[in-house]
């Protein structure tokens, strides 16, 4: 249990210390010039992304395997994939860092960037290791956990409130925030809506029986709505792929709670599938099946890595290969990088008075911003247009 309760406590802490020492000084910028703070929020959260990655890899020998397809850093895309535990997007951040790897690529030190390269993405792009930044799609409840749900808040990442006319407003203005702003991102999406829990399991198992739909073991049956309309929103601002993902553990942490407790998973699959926008289908009654049909995949590739310890492509019937893990350098760099910032902020909080009011002020501002306007994504949105009406 020591374990996992220092492992939880170094991952929060040092969400808060960057909410505070670095994000909060960073929001007064977007009253100067809204693209670089959007580039600069989006920095943060790459180089934070591979906090976890060190933390779990170097600190807790967590082994992350890596199948299939690489993932292009480059490019706008939806990552689609099923929802195992309540803590599978730590995970995430750990595959990605592999997945979107290059190996054709030798990595170099940012000083060492060619002049073409630099023409193509500049110094923040790459620092934040390619131009597409992660957003995920959130449950709302999410926004309003100190530190974590206020950095996302500032991201502007979806939130969801499985109420599709609410949904359907925070999802256009989403798409229409970052087509403004010309700027691209990869999206993470658990068509699910929730983790593979006993309870839910009966709950999809009920509602295959009521619609006359074939009942799973390892996944649960995808929510196809919501799916459906960001992709075709998606589709008409350049979506490039759209990545399917299967993820499978040696020994699942269901909950915060047994991450808590100390059962940290050895062993993590992630098994990638890229489908170029060209052969998804325009409709949305037709993007609904699509899901549908990879959702089956998914199924029966789970089981067969169950049974035999090896995914399969339904489609091809061939086994992906495993690829070859990225090196660990960039990642302990950022977490050297973070521990500094975690000095840092204990040093301040209780050395400083200044720094005390700093930690409460914004406190209480994103309290009240969260519960009186919803979330600074909000704020974001209408200064973007504020901005944009005046030039």
């Amino acid at each position: 249990m020591a374990a996992g309760l220092l492992l939880c406590l170094a991952w929060y802490y040092t969400i808060l210390a960057g909410f505070y020492v670095l994000y909060c000084p960073l929001l007064y910028i977007i009253f100067l010039n809204h693209n670089w703070y959007r580039k600069v929020a989006d920095v943060l959260f790459a180089l934070w992304e591979l906090y976890p990655v060190a933390l779990f890899q170097c600190c807790y020998n967590t082994q992350l395997h890596h199948y299939g397809d690489y993932v292009n850093p480059d490019e706008k895309t939806i990552i689609i994939m099923n929802h195992r535990t309540r803590v599978d997007w730590n995970y995430v951040w750990i595959a990605l860092y592999h997945a979107s790897h290059d190996p054709a690529r030798v990595e170099t030190c940012i000083c060492k960037e060619t002049t073409s390269n630099r023409e193509k993405n500049d110094i923040l792009d790459v620092v934040a290791g390619g131009r597409s930044k992660i957003k995920f799609v959130l449950k709302d409840e999410l926004k309003v956990v100190p530190g974590m749900g206020w950095i996302m808040q500032l991201n502007f990442f979806l939130y969801v409130k499985r109420n599709w006319q609410e949904d359907q407003l925070n999802l256009t203005q989403f798409v229409d925030y970052y087509k403004r702003l010309k700027y691209d991102y990869r999206i993470i999406l658990f068509p699910e809506g929730t983790d593979l829990s006993d309870e839910n399991k009966r709950r999809s198992e009920k509602y295959a029986t009521v619609n006359n739909l074939p009942r799973y073991t390892y996944v649960l049956h995808p929510r196809t709505t919501g799916w459906a309309a960001l992709c075709s929103q998606l589709r008409a601002t350049g979506l490039a792929s759209v990545y399917d993902v299967a993820v499978a553990y040696d020994a699942p942490v269901q909950t915060e709670g047994d991450l808590l407790r100390g059962r940290i998973p050895k062993h993590v699959h992630f098994y990638f599938k890229r489908y170029p926008i060209e052969q998804l289908p325009r409709e949305e009654d037709d993007l609904r099946k699509w899901l549908n049909q990879r959702w089956s995949d998914k199924e029966i590739s789970l089981r067969k890595f169950h049974e035999e310890g090896v995914f399969v492509d339904p489609a091809t019937r061939k086994f992906p290969i495993e690829r070859l893990p990225r090196s660990m350098n960039a990642a302990l760099m950022a977490f050297t990088f973070w521990t500094i910032v975690d000095v840092i902020f204990l040093y301040a909080l209780f050395n400083s008075v200044l720094f005390q009011f700093w930690v409460l002020y914004h406190s209480l501002l994103f309290v009240f911003v969260t519960r009186y306007f919803g979330g600074f994504q909000n704020i974001q949105y209408q200064l973007l247009l504020n901005r944009l009406k005046f030039q």
